[in-house]
């Protein structure tokens, strides 16, 4: 699933997108060492998704926007973040479950974290946010049907939108 974190800028509560190319970080959770950074770091924000989307970070079709005291809370979880995350070992893997093919015994999914790379997406969100602060702009995050609006993907000719 295609993932999407950047900054728009709010006017009555309506997004406006695509989000700026400068300003965003776009990702694929499909590549299961992209994953296990994901499932790192969503739990974190999960409540947030709960919020706006009414559904879990991890679910499809997901959006949610920060703005306001939930910048200021996005910068003390990235902090907490960071302070567990530097008590880990410079590499670790994680279990994301398991695969099995026909005929195969089940395969364990652990992908190989690394901590620099977790410190620099890290750092890379809280800038994000920080600029999102300095410029009165928000924080949003959209994976599925949304990351193709939040990315300004035109949808295939022929495709019905429904609004």
């Amino acid at each position: 699933m295609r993932h999407v974190v950047g900054l728009s800028s709010a006017k009555d509560q309506e997004l406006r997108w695509p989000l700026d190319v400068e300003n965003r970080m776009r990702f694929d959770s499909g590549h299961f060492q992209t994953l296990g950074y994901f499932r790192l770091l969503a739990l974190a924000f999960d409540h947030y998704a709960q919020r706006d989307a009414r559904i879990g970070i991890s679910s499809i079709n997901v959006m949610f926007y920060l703005d306001g005291e939930d910048l200021v809370a996005t910068l003390e979880i990235l902090l907490r973040l960071e302070n567990e995350i530097a008590d880990m070992p410079e590499r670790w893997k994680t279990f994301l479950g398991t695969v099995q093919y026909p005929g195969r015994q089940p395969k364990r999914i652990e992908p190989l974290l690394f901590k620099r790379r977790a410190m620099a997406l890290l750092g890379s969100l809280r800038a994000l946010t920080q600029k999102a602060m300095d410029q009165g702009k928000m924080v949003v995050y959209g994976n599925g049907v949304c990351y193709r609006y939040l990315c300004g993907i035109k949808l295939p000719p022929g495709t019905v939108e429904y609004s």
